[in-house]
């Protein structure tokens, strides 16, 4: 069943108001991990840093970023990655 209603510019503009700040507002959420984490897998930390998977299993071989390996995963702390982009 289709019902249509009348309604005034006005209150349809506020409608679409609110949908787009329900969206906004999902997709900050959705944001806001990232940037809480504690550390970062090689392919975030090698984006973060611009540089290759093989720069940084050279800078961890030659002690420049450390890694910490939880199980088979290898991470790198936030710490340390920000201490790089920041020398």
């Amino acid at each position: 069943m289709i019902q249509l209603i009348s309604i005034s510019k006005d209150e349809l503009m506020q409608e679409f108001e609110q949908i787009v700040y329900k969206v906004l507002e999902k997709m900050q959420q959705g944001q806001a991990p990232k940037d809480q984490k504690d550390f970062y897998t090689r392919e975030e930390t090698a984006k973060l840093l611009d540089v290759s998977l093989t720069t940084l299993f050279h800078w961890n071989n030659d002690g420049t970023l450390k890694n910490t390996k939880i199980g088979k995963r290898v991470y790198y702390s936030k710490s340390e990655v920000l201490a790089r982009l920041n020398p």
